[in-house]
C-alpha cells in the first residue's frame, strides 16, 4: 500500500477512490449495536467518567486541600495574627517594594527615551 501511494502520489484519483472503497467497505461491515449493547457501551462510559471525575477530585485535594490541613501557612495569614505594631511593620517591605518598582520603572522609561533620541 506505501508503495502505491509514493509511486502514484498522495492526492492522486486512484488513491482516493482506493481509500473510499476500503471505508465503504467499512460502513457495510458495521451495524446498529442492540438495545443491551447499547446499554453496556453506555454504562463503560459512565463509569469511566466517574472514575475520571473522581481522579481529579484527589488530585485537588492534594494539591489545595493537603498543605492546609498539615500546617503550611502564607504570609498573610501570619501578619493577621500578629499584634498592631508587628503588622505595621510586615507591610512595610511590600510599600518599600513598590516604591522600588515604580522607581525602576520610571528610570527605565527615561533610559529609552534618552536611546530613543
Amino acid at each position: 500500500m506505501q508503495e502505491a501511494t509514493t509511486s502514484e502520489g498522495r492526492y492522486s484519483r486512484k488513491t482516493i477512490e482506493r481509500k473510499l472503497s476500503e471505508y465503504r467497505r467499512i460502513l457495510t461491515l458495521t451495524r446498529r449495536p442492540t438495545r443491551e449493547e447499547f446499554s453496556t457501551i453506555a454504562k463503560v462510559a459512565a463509569i469511566g467518567i466517574v472514575i475520571i471525575g473522581v481522579a481529579g477530585f484527589l488530585i485537588y485535594l492534594a494539591m489545595v486541600q493537603a498543605p492546609q490541613y498539615f500546617g503550611a501557612t502564607n504570609a498573610t495569614n501570619t501578619t493577621a495574627t500578629a499584634t498592631p505594631g508587628t503588622a505595621v511593620n510586615a507591610s512595610q517591605p511590600a510599600i518599600n517594594a513598590t516604591q522600588n518598582s515604580s522607581i525602576t520603572s520610571s528610570a527605565n522609561t527615561t533610559a529609552n527615551a534618552t536611546n530613543q533620541s
